[in-house]
């Protein structure tokens, strides 16, 4: 009888010890899968207690995360090839333009009728539009390609908004359009002076090609939740830019694609609106903040949120 309870009992601590082993080498597995999500070099997952069930799911988990992470190397050689591919054709494709345009240029000053000016100056348009398209189009690979992350600090975002804004002025005219800052108050805020410009400059020019009455920019501290975001994003204290714009009154604008990258607002026109709002996202996303457009009736609203400290 002891005989037996003596079996029991030692059965009952190799037991004991063998499940304490296993939970000592669960959370083991536990923290190695935990630093290896922010660990610049993965390891594999090792194990100390030979256990063959154990030993199984960590092989397992090993061989996912060296297929994922090939899977990966792959994506990222196929991703820079086509960045690669992107910048190669926007630079092939600027030289012809430019000669086409020249021989337009010259052939303006021929002797042609009516007729001949008509298309001449409809040729001129096209050309005009391409040659827009294409400047963004290696614009947004340009900066695609920067992988050096901008150096940012606290600028004054009042100024150079309005420095950029009074560069427009001309051009504003020559549309008929005007535009004005809702408020001249001084707000700082973390950016890049470059991007910031670039970014401004995008938003510009879409307002010149899609306005249709007065541009309103404005400049706001945020105290409270915006009404611009999801009632779950919490911006407190960001810089608010906003440029809205009057549209047609049949605009069919989507405001939720009107970031992506050659999104159309009429298919059957063809309305695209390029690629410079696409660069506004990625511009603003790398200096840590976030865009945002909604469209209320006929009146058109795109800005960006920045930070405003480091």
């Amino acid at each position: 009888m002891k005989f037996a309870v003596l079996i029991i009992s030692v059965l009952w601590i190799i037991f004991i010890v063998y499940f304490v082993g296993f939970k000592l080498q669960l959370h083991d597995l536990i923290r190695q899968l935990k630093y290896r999500i922010n660990a610049p070099i993965k390891k594999p997952l090792a194990l100390e207690m030979q256990d063959n069930d154990l030993m199984t799911l960590t092989a397992m988990l090993n061989q996912i995360f060296r297929q994922d992470e090939e899977f990966r190397r792959i994506q990222n050689i196929h991703e820079y090839e086509y960045k690669e591919l992107i910048t190669n054709i926007s630079h092939d494709l600027r030289t012809p333009l430019t000669v086409l345009k020249g021989y337009l240029q010259l052939l303006e000053h021929c002797e042609i009728d009516d007729t001949g000016k008509k298309y001449l100056s409809i040729c001129f348009r096209h050309t005009d539009e391409l040659e827009r398209r294409i400047r963004q189009f290696f614009e947004y690979s340009y900066w695609m390609n920067q992988e050096q992350k901008p150096q940012l600090k606290i600028l004054n975002i009042t100024n150079l908004i309005v420095d950029t804004m009074t560069d427009f002025i001309p051009m504003f005219e020559e549309k008929g359009l005007t535009m004005r800052l809702e408020q001249d108050i001084i707000y700082k805020g973390l950016a890049n002076e470059e991007l910031l410009c670039r970014v401004m400059q995008n938003l510009l020019k879409n307002c010149l090609q899609y306005s249709t009455g007065e541009v309103v920019v404005s400049i706001t501290q945020i105290t409270n939740e915006p009404i611009y975001f999801p009632q779950n994003k919490t911006h407190k204290d960001n810089i608010c830019i906003c440029v809205q714009n009057p549209i047609a009154e049949d605009s069919k604008l989507d405001s939720s694609k009107i970031f992506q990258r050659f999104y159309v607002e009429k298919k059957e026109h063809n309305q695209s609106t390029g690629l410079g709002l696409s660069i506004v996202k990625l511009l603003v996303e790398k200096m840590q903040g976030e865009v945002f457009a909604i469209c209320d009736k006929n009146l058109l609203r795109i800005g960006f949120y920045l930070r405003t400290n480091l």
